[in-house]
């Protein structure tokens, strides 16, 4: 009954949390105020989430699994024998879902102000270096996802250098995964091929519109 009880509390503060960076954005909303529309103290809001970045990261992690539930659903009939071609493809597939929506891309790019821990781009970057018989060295893989994250957001909001006039989504995107795989052992001529592959693959799917933040 507890356990229930937690998890309702839980829920609650991760739905109202989704309102509120749909309704006033990612920077105005705050935990306490999230808290005081569920009704607790904002003690028991931190006992559930670090803070909104961690309430945030869930958000994010919620949407890579509906993109890849639907990118999985588009590619079924393709042989993925290369892990590092599907999540070139995969990641690529997600960022596109949001170019166009402005709510959503800023959010994005908001949360990854802060290096970003995605635990399952961890897993992949393990499997892809198995495959291809690269040595497995878990704090370069660490190093390599938490550095690049914040990049990627830190590349959208440099006022030095606007990306809308210096550079595309493709520009960036591709920056990161070189960085990203050159860090890790290949050489980036290979990766940039791989990325061609990845966008012509993309080029054969349909965006599905996957929300990130919708209206509670």
């Amino acid at each position: 009954m507890e356990y229930k009880k937690s998890k309702e509390t839980r829920d609650k503060i991760f739905n109202l949390a989704k309102k509120s960076f749909y309704e006033i954005g990612f920077k105005k909303t705050t935990i306490r105020n999230i808290a005081k529309e569920a009704g607790i103290n904002h003690a028991l809001a931190y006992y559930h989430f670090n803070g909104k970045y961690d309430i945030a990261h869930h958000i994010v992690d919620e949407f890579h699994q509906k993109a890849e539930v639907a990118f999985n659903k588009l590619t079924a009939n393709m042989s993925f024998e290369d892990p590092l071609l599907r999540l070139l493809a995969l990641y690529r597939f997600g960022l596109r879902e949001i170019y166009d929506n402005e709510w959503d891309f800023n959010f994005y790019v908001e949360v990854y102000q802060q290096s970003y821990y995605d635990s399952d781009l961890v897993e992949n970057c393990v499997k892809i270096l198995d495959f291809y018989h690269y040595p497995i060295d878990r704090k370069k893989i660490d190093i390599a996802v938490l550095s690049t994250s914040s990049s990627w957001g830190q590349l959208y909001t440099n006022e030095d250098v606007p990306y809308r006039d210096h550079f595309t989504h493709r520009d960036i995107m591709d920056s990161i995964d070189i960085m990203r795989w050159s860090y890790l052992g290949f050489e980036p001529d290979f990766i940039i091929e791989k990325i061609k592959q990845s966008e012509a693959l993309l080029a054969s799917l349909p965006i599905m519109n996957i929300r990130i933040l919708e209206k509670q």
